[in-house]
């Protein structure tokens, strides 16, 4: 089964610690705009996105949100509730839907003590996911609406590989924590450039290498599946 997966921590593992998690493992598929996991509960689950993409959500007491993480085939969602008896202090949110595994919170922390290579495997994730928190952190401070729109579309492409996405610019507007006029202005520059089309809520990339020239120098560091870069700002 291991070979037919894409999950990078799941395909990872020694075939010995595959084996003995493999029966905790349950494929599931996962809409748009499904919520996971709420903050201020204890979530139940761990996912390992195969074709969808997970977005961690900061959500404020006057109801904004803006996404502070995203989580596909590279990861695991959602890393910062392991070991932690207390409530989560993000939301999870399916922002592209797909297939996923999912595991009890209980049975992974078991087994997760059990694994060398499993344990390795989380540590080095860990490490990426921290990179990408702070890296993101340090954009919304420096970079503008467009820029950080551009890295967000790319980093959700680099997850999917696929050119096409189904989101409402009101949600566009909540992940990026910015007001949805301003989304409607970046995204209509943006499709008059000829980097995107949008219609009805599906919004095609028309040109990649566009869309990375329109991006800031934060999407060397964070792109999924390419050498790392150091941002300068």
């Amino acid at each position: 089964m291991k070979e037919m997966l894409t999950n990078k921590i799941l395909t990872g593992l020694r075939d010995a610690d595959f084996a003995r998690l493999m029966p905790f493992l349950h494929p599931v598929s996962l809409s748009t705009g499904e919520r996971l996991a709420e903050a201020g509960e204890a979530a139940p689950y761990i996912y390992f996105p195969e074709s969808c993409v997970i977005s961690c959500l900061a959500n404020m007491q006057d109801g904004k949100t803006a996404e502070v993480g995203t989580i596909g085939f590279e990861g695991l969602a959602d890393i910062t509730g392991l070991g932690k008896s207390r409530p989560a202090v993000h939301s999870l949110s399916v922002s592209i839907g797909g297939s996923a595994l999912r595991v009890r919170k209980d049975d992974f922390e078991r087994e997760m003590l059990r694994s060398e290579s499993l344990q390795q495997s989380l540590i080095g994730y860990a490490a990426e996911y921290v990179t990408q928190l702070s890296q993101r952190s340090a954009c919304a401070i420096f970079h503008l609406v467009e820029q950080r729109f551009a890295v967000w579309l790319l980093l959700l492409t680099d997850r999917t590989e696929e050119p096409v996405i189904q989101i409402t610019q009101e949600r566009i507007a909540d992940h990026l924590g910015v007001r949805r006029a301003g989304v409607t202005v970046v995204a209509l520059h943006m499709q008059a450039a000829g980097a995107i089309s949008y219609r009805r809520g599906n919004l095609r990339i028309d040109n990649r290498e566009m869309l990375k020239a329109m991006a800031c120098e934060c999407y060397g560091t964070l792109a999924v599946g390419q050498p790392r870069q150091t941002a300068h700002m």
